[in-house]
């Protein structure tokens, strides 16, 4: 057995421009003009480009508000999580098995 096995590496999910300018609809002229100007953070690989899943999900970040992903329900009442979690548990008479269901299920 060897002294230094190697690990497999874990990277992140890439995009091609093409791909991320799908998911943004713009224009790929549009997506290398940002890639040049280095607004948009991308690897170069001889002469094509890919861009990272953090880079995706920064610009998924800025374009919703925190209340569109879901945080704005605490900015008026703040409560403290941990004891306001436990009393909704509290209040759900469903089982584990049930409750797993009933999230698993499409709407």
């Amino acid at each position: 057995m060897a002294k230094n096995p190697k690990k497999a590496a874990s990277y992140s999910a890439v995009y091609t421009v093409e791909e991320f300018a799908k998911i943004f609809k713009l224009s790929l002229q549009s997506v290398r003009a940002l890639i040049r100007t280095g607004e948009i953070p991308a690897i170069r690989i001889g002469k094509q480009h890919r861009i990272p899943q953090t880079v995706v999900d920064h610009y998924f970040a800025q374009a919703t508000s925190s209340t569109e992903r879901g945080f704005g329900i605490w900015k008026k009442n703040r409560v403290q999580s941990l004891p306001y979690v436990n009393k909704l548990r509290d209040q759900d008479r469903r089982g584990a098995a049930s409750f797993l269901k009933d999230i698993t299920e499409d709407d």
